[in-house]
């Protein structure tokens, strides 16, 4: 049924697109702003033609489709959030007490430096202490 009624739906669209596009302009425009012939924005324009009455009629099956699509479609289907159900998530899971813990394993070896380079190298000097610097706390003398 939804798929006989999404045919129609289709079928009526394009009808209506063609419909609107077979009919004569009033007025060219927003409010008869452009070209045209018209000198009324608001006032009659006579009869109906029997294209603007299809268009009418198109245009309401139209909505009626969509309208009835969009009921078929939501009907069945129920949101995440309607169903109540709570996402599958694991449980945490706790840290190991410290007596079960077990040692952790030892990080490979990094490789041996290379002798000759390592005698080229300068020797790492350990950073020399610092004076006390004369903006120290102490009172002035």
């Amino acid at each position: 049924m939804e798929n006989f009624i999404a045919v129609i739906h289709i079928l009526v669209a394009v009808v209506l697109i063609a419909l609107v596009l077979i009919q004569d302009s009033k007025g060219g425009g927003a409010l008869g702003i452009g070209g045209g012939g018209s000198n009324s924005i608001l006032g009659a324009t006579g009869a109906q033609t029997l294209a603007a009455k299809l268009t009418t009629g198109a245009a309401i099956i139209f909505a009626i489709t969509c309208l009835t699509l969009t009921f078929m479609s939501s009907r069945g289907q129920k949101s995440v959030l309607d169903t109540g159900a709570a996402l599958a998530v694991p449980p945490p899971v706790a840290a190991p007490a410290a007596a079960e813990a077990t040692p952790p394993t030892a990080a490979p070896a990094a490789p041996a430096a290379d002798p000759a380079a390592a005698a080229q190298a300068p020797a790492a000097t350990a950073p020399a202490e610092s004076s006390p610097s004369k903006t120290s706390s102490e009172p002035k003398k």
